[in-house]
């Protein structure tokens, strides 16, 4: 059972619990996992000396620090998801930490010092929630003890050290995006030593977290993908293609203008961050830009020299069901030559937590809106506008959801002709009897609120009502994969105004479901010399490429798209034509239907202050530190605005 993940069969529970709970020897009594790992255990003394006494309990204490990885599923916010940060999505759950403290604009740094356990924000400086610091220390423990060991391989010392520093260089990542500078542990802090590092600046906490990863990517016993005939047993183990690609990751943020500009994001006072560059570089680096391209030309020529083992799924047919499985076998599946980071929770969306979207999603958790679903192109990959339909008689009966990116029916439920659940068409229209969401019956499998999951007159789909064609299937938390490589790639491309080349790379991306060349399908755009639209459109494509995989928060921040923060968002209603005078079963009829459309402003509480004109600052753009943390006096200084 010495392994960290595999393909797991119907009836089995995840692996990953299975080994950080295996057993010591009889007499021994059975060891703790996680922060308790190395507290002393009745009957014996566990302690370093012992866990790192043998190599079966030293994997063990590593492969409980992959359990910690990040995953928006395990690290929610009391429910919520980051996505209804964004314009893509709202949320209607009343307990969950954007209801109660964002989108009334009552978040501040004393809420920070609170949050913990199931009261969570975008992330925790403190450990109680998000376990950074602590699976920091743990994995400094690992890579300062290992070499001790006396029963494993050199090679696997080597190798297992340098997972650990991936798994630290991905654990800052997710706080640096949210925080800025952080202060660097670079080594093990024992119980008796006092924590008081400062602040690092951006830049030190940019080049520390990529000099692990390099560190990581130099080590030869680290493999570049996990062999075929091992993935079964070693899905999810990182790798040296996991710390190339985290290392673009890392760098593409870095370049952004969040923190690459010539201005600070905001001028509110505390200034003391940004005067010591704590949460910008002080000026425009544009060898941040080069950096991050560099970056990814090695992945690219790393990769190619194994094979090009890692690549997009492609479809089998071109078919939309076709492009439709492809993208969800990208997004969904575990072990594919898709997925660079992988990470393994759950054996199924229904199982270990209650939080997950598809359990809160009928409290209104995950509600999309009308300007995400207008993200989505064409079939034929030109721009969908609706404008001229919307709130007339629709007198050409045009029906908006039809021949659309194929990637909007795997991520939405929209008024589709032939969009099926549970063996009936999706109906959700208003004045229709058989309405899953309106104001006819509920589906009866969810108890869906009619109120909340599609209160914007579209549902979720990916993670909550594709499910049903998951079963018993295990799933994984895409961390990264190779569509946002090729998308990290064009972007900065197109930042250095090699257009032609970006738009290649964005290409790659839309031929897996079918949409022609970016380029050619949008040609007012001006994409080959318009650096500015040619960016918009990189950011819409990772918006319909990665619904609820936290990107589009951080896409927003670091490219400060303030307007997409503060403009209201919408919703549509959809009615029926053959029913204004009574409810009608869609069932009943011979004719799939026409319909009309009704766009509106979201008004039902809570609305956003954020959409209250004078109410945004720029502070929003990053969290803030708890103040009982600012108030210890060690130079934890507080991001600006808070």
């Amino acid at each position: 059972m010495n392994m960290i993940n595999r393909t797991l069969k119907k009836g089995s529970i995840c692996l990953i619990y299975i080994l950080v709970i295996l057993s010591f020897p009889s007499c021994v009594d059975e060891i703790k996992v996680g922060d308790a790992f190395l507290e002393k255990q009745p009957g014996v003394d566990i302690d370093k000396d012992f866990v790192f006494s043998k190599a079966e309990f030293a994997r063990q204490f590593l492969w409980d620090n992959y359990s910690k990885l990040y995953s928006a599923w395990k690290y929610h916010m009391n429910g919520g998801q980051v996505d209804a940060l964004t314009d893509c999505y709202h949320s209607f759950l009343q307990w969950d930490v954007l209801y109660r403290t964002y989108y009334n604009g009552t978040y501040n740094a004393s809420v920070e010092s609170n949050m913990g356990g199931d009261n969570r924000g975008r992330i925790g400086y403190g450990d109680d929630a998000y376990k950074v610091w602590s699976t920091v220390r743990a994995c400094w423990i690992f890579i300062e003890n290992v070499d001790g060991v006396p029963d494993m391989t050199e090679n696997e010392k080597a190798r297992l050290k340098a997972e650990a520093k991936i798994i630290i260089a991905s654990r800052y990542y997710d706080a640096f995006v949210n925080l800025g500078g952080l202060p660097l542990i670079d080594r093990v802090y024992e119980s008796t030593d006092k924590f008081e590092e400062a602040r690092a600046t951006a830049e030190e906490t940019v080049n520390f977290m990529v000099g692990l990863l390099d560190e990581a990517i130099a080590d030869s016993n680290l493999p570049w993908n996990i062999p075929a005939t091992e993935i079964e047993t070693w899905a999810g183990r990182l790798t040296k293609a996991s710390a190339s690609g985290l290392k673009c990751k890392i760098l593409l943020f870095a370049a952004s203008p969040l923190f690459n500009s010539m201005d600070p994001y905001t001028t509110e006072s505390p200034q003391d961050a940004v005067n010591e560059h704590l949460v910008w570089y002080g000026s425009y680096k544009p060898e941040y830009w080069d950096k991050c391209i560099a970056a990814c030309e090695q992945f690219f020529n790393l990769n190619s020299q194994n094979g090009n083992h890692y690549q997009l799924i492609q479809p089998t047919g071109s078919s939309e069901a076709d492009y439709r499985k492809a993208f969800y076998t990208a997004y969904h599946n575990r072990g594919t030559s898709e997925n660079l980071i992988e990470i393994h929770y759950y054996r199924t969306l229904y199982e270990w937590d209650n939080q997950v979207p598809g359990n809160t999603s009928h409290y209104g958790a995950t509600a999309p809106t009308l300007d995400y679903m207008e993200m989505f192109a064409n079939a034929d990959g030109t721009a969908f506008d609706a404008s001229a339909i919307y709130n007339t008689d629709n007198e050409n009966d045009i029906d908006i959801f039809d021949k659309r990116d194929p990637r909007l029916y795997e991520t939405l439920v929209v008024q589709k002709k032939d969009f099926m659940y549970q063996g009936k068409q999706v109906d959700i229209c208003l004045n229709s009897k058989s309405s899953l969401f309106g104001s006819g019956a509920v589906a009866n499998a969810f108890n869906w609120n009619a109120n909340s999951i599609a209160a914007h007159g579209i549902g979720s789909y990916k993670w909550v009502l594709d499910y049903q064609k998951m079963g018993d299937d295990p799933v994984q938390w895409p961390y990264m994969r190779m569509a946002e490589l090729h998308l990290i790639y064009a972007e900065a491309l197109a930042e250095k105004g090699k257009f032609t080349e970006a738009c290649y790379h964005i290409n790659k991306v839309r031929e897996r479901v079918g949409l022609g060349p970016i380029e050619k399908c949008n040609p007012t755009l001006n994409l080959l010399s318009d650096k500015d639209n040619l960016i918009k459109e990189i950011l819409r494509e990772r918006a319909c490429e990665f619904g609820l995989e936290a990107i589009r928060l951080h896409d927003m921040t670091r490219r400060k798209c303030v307007s997409d923060f503060t403009k209201h968002l919408r919703g549509i209603k959809i009615y029926r034509k053959d029913a204004e005078a009574e409810e009608v079963d869609i069932d009943q009829v011979a004719k799939y239907p026409s319909f009309r459309y009704e766009t509106y402003n979201i008004t039902a509480s809570p609305v956003r202050m954020w959409w209250t004109p004078g109410f945004w600052t720029n502070k929003w753009l990053m969290a803030a530190f708890p103040t009982n943390e600012i108030n210890k006096g060690y130079g934890l200084l507080q991001n600006p605005g808070w």
